[in-house]
């Protein structure tokens, strides 16, 4: 793969640690008040789908598992939308869809950088 590529994907995965990290210390009450956790929360799926605009197709196949096209949604909306962000749909993909991205990212260099454990 390609260093941009790989770049890239870290990138994707950097952003998400982040956003598992801000929703460990926070609990959902608390972000729907807290627009300095909601700006935290949300600015990181602004780069994780600026990131999978610049992906190739055959580094998406590459990570059939991952759902690039709603990452790239979820940025158009929380980038030109911002008005109709919904806290809800932001919060379920922070503690839900962000942590299982992490773990096929994970995997995946993982794998990559191991290529003996694949087999």
């Amino acid at each position: 793969m390609e260093a941009d590529q790989r770049g890239r994907l870290q990138d994707i995965l950097t952003a998400a640690r982040l956003i598992a990290s801000y929703v460990q210390v926070v609990m959902e009450a608390d972000f729907r008040t807290n627009t300095q956790k909601q700006d935290a929360i949300i600015r990181r799926p602004e780069i994780i789908g600026e990131a999978t605009v610049h992906l190739s197709d055959e580094t998406r196949r590459a990570i059939p598992e991952l759902p690039f096209r709603k990452m790239r949604g979820m940025r158009n909306i929380v980038a030109h939308d911002y008005a109709n962000v919904d806290l809800k749909i932001v919060w379920e993909v922070a503690v839900v869809h962000v942590p299982e991205n992490c773990g096929v990212l994970e995997k995946f260099f993982s794998s990559a950088d191991n290529p003996e454990k694949s087999h």
